[in-house]
């Protein structure tokens, strides 16, 4: 039986929270990625097929119908012996563990929600699978870094939350993680076939990470450097400019005061963003598809999103990455914290 631990969290300002207990858990296996890549695509091929036919001829389509019944027959079966949501769990539990810290995906899993709809025969009461009332809490923190923005970056989707304390400084952090499969395979621009880590192919798993550390230091100010808006351009473009044309070209920067004058707050941001800070996060964008920050006052959120393609198209893969991606992103917090101090 795990333990409950009490922990710093960005959403309540405290939390208590179990492990996720793993004593259960089947392994199951993992298949090869042509396999997974395979059968969804088809069973959706078949089903347009036994469309088609049933359309198109007078007599029931036998031999449609029995393929896309096996078909997803199997694909149902592969679900169910990769038991992936199980792995996952099992994954991230033995990485927490080995980082002394805590780990549970039940606050983010989806939750039955019933709603009246009105037709033609009167009103009806239908069931579906929603988001959990904290993973909408999550969403609200910073929606400069989870909501959509066109042009800029896809919206965030969770399933599992990290609590833990920085080994540099041992202040707290919080990491919330996020994962859907992804085809590419025509996509038009080529670079999204290819991961940051050498992997090539049209099939892959894209991620979602968003954590927060706590700085140690008021900032007086909530200061957003998020991905820049392809529309934003010419005399749209009106955000916080630094010194670095690169910087400016790769960030969207604007921000409000949490405390003192706002008339100072460019000034105050820009402070923040010293030549070191701007450094630092410019690497980043480069270690990754995409990256923004909140300084809200005297904590930093910031958000990764990447890709894992070919031989890397393992949802496995990505909880390998985790602890090195949490360092990559605690350096921004120093080269923030540097300057407070």
């Amino acid at each position: 039986m795990n333990a409950v631990s009490r922990h710093w969290d960005p959403v309540q300002g405290t939390i208590s929270v179990e492990t996720d207990d793993i004593s259960q858990i089947k392994t199951g296996i993992t298949l090869p990625a042509p396999v997974r890549r395979f059968l969804p695509i088809a069973a959706l091929a078949a089903m347009l097929w036994t469309f088609v036919q049933g359309f198109l001829s007078d007599r029931f389509p036998f031999i449609p119908v029995a393929v896309t019944t096996v078909l997803f027959g199997a694909f149902i079966f592969a679900a169910e012996l990769e038991n992936e949501d199980g792995r996952k769990t099992l994954r991230r539990v033995r990485l927490a563990r080995q980082k002394g810290w805590t780990y549970t995906g039940k606050l983010m899993e989806r939750v039955m929600a019933y709603q009246t709809a009105w037709s033609s025969d009167g009103a009806e009461r239908r069931a579906q699978r929603v988001k959990s009332e904290r993973a909408r809490a999550v969403e609200a923190l910073v929606p400069e870094l989870t909501k959509l923005q066109v042009g800029a970056f896809m919206g965030a989707e969770f399933d599992g939350e990290f609590w833990g304390k920085s080994t540099k400084d041992d202040l707290p952090f919080w990491m919330a993680i996020g994962a859907m499969q992804m085809e590419a395979g025509l996509a038009a621009d080529k670079s999204l076939r290819e991961d940051a880590h050498g992997g090539k192919g049209g099939f892959g798993v894209f991620f979602s990470l968003l954590g927060a550390y706590r700085i140690g230091r008021k900032t007086g100010v909530r200061a957003v450097i998020r991905p820049e808006n392809l529309v934003n351009r010419g005399p749209l473009d009106r955000d916080i400019k630094t010194e670095s044309v690169q910087f400016n070209a790769a960030f969207n920067i604007t921000g409000t005061a949490k405390s003192g004058d706002e008339n100072a707050v460019e000034h105050d941001i820009l402070r923040i963003l010293t030549p070191a800070t701007q450094a630092t996060m410019l690497d980043l964008l480069q270690r990754y598809h995409n990256v923004g920050f909140v300084v809200d006052d005297d904590v930093l959120f910031f958000m990764a999103q990447d890709r894992l393609v070919g031989r890397n198209a393992n949802p496995d893969r990505i909880d390998t990455l985790l602890a090195g991606i949490a360092a990559d992103f605690e350096e921004a917090k120093f080269a923030i914290k540097r300057y407070v101090e």
